[in-house]
């Protein structure tokens, strides 16, 4: 929502809650308390399994990148067998300016974030783990921590400069990862994130 107050332009936090991200006017004092309200909200909106980083191997746009993150979690639902939900949000990084992704993942637990094994330069997209998993470029999955809260993993990304981010497929029902068939990925208990 936005709306004309003495010759400027005043942004509500609607217009912030569509993804669209933060105006640039806005002090950083207020952008800090809307990276803590954020992320408050996000830590009690699912219970969340995983934190992602995704990158790409060549330049993608924002829409770009999120159309790729969309794909996958349709693609990680078919590997997990049961619905995945998750917050994707955009970053341009600093050198270069290459759009990457960080995102919060719910229905994931069962699957095995890291197989252990580190995969030759340009092979994407393999079923061993959720790390090699991701068919664009390199990626790193860690265990999501509820003490640090959301906040700690991806709320930052909510007032950067591009700041685009996304629901996905917020869950309906508790999870159900523990009646969950599909064994090509078996958490491994000696294998860690990368």
């Amino acid at each position: 929502m936005v709306f004309r107050e003495r010759g400027w332009e005043v942004h509500t936090l609607s217009h912030c809650s569509k993804g669209e991200g933060v105006p640039k006017h806005w002090k950083p004092g207020n952008q800090e308390i809307l990276k803590q309200e954020v992320g408050n909200w996000l830590g009690d909106l699912a219970p969340w399994d995983a934190f992602v980083t995704w990158t790409f191997d060549r330049i993608v746009t924002a829409y770009g990148a999120m159309f790729w993150a969309k794909r996958h979690l349709r693609w990680l639902e078919k590997a997990a067998e049961q619905p995945v939900y998750g917050f994707v949000g955009a970053e341009k990084g600093k050198s270069g300016g290459l759009i990457h992704l960080h995102g919060l993942l719910g229905n994931v637990k069962h699957m095995n974030f890291f197989c252990g094994n580190r995969l030759l330069r340009g092979q994407f997209g393999q079923k061993c783990c959720l790390v090699h998993a991701w068919p664009c470029g390199y990626a790193r999955v860690f265990p999501y921590d509820p003490q640090l809260g959301a906040k700690h993993y991806v709320s930052k990304y909510i007032t950067k400069d591009l700041a685009e981010w996304e629901l996905f497929g917020l869950p309906i029902a508790p999870q159900t990862a523990f009646g969950h068939k599909g064994a090509e990925f078996t958490q491994n208990q000696g294998a860690k994130s990368i």
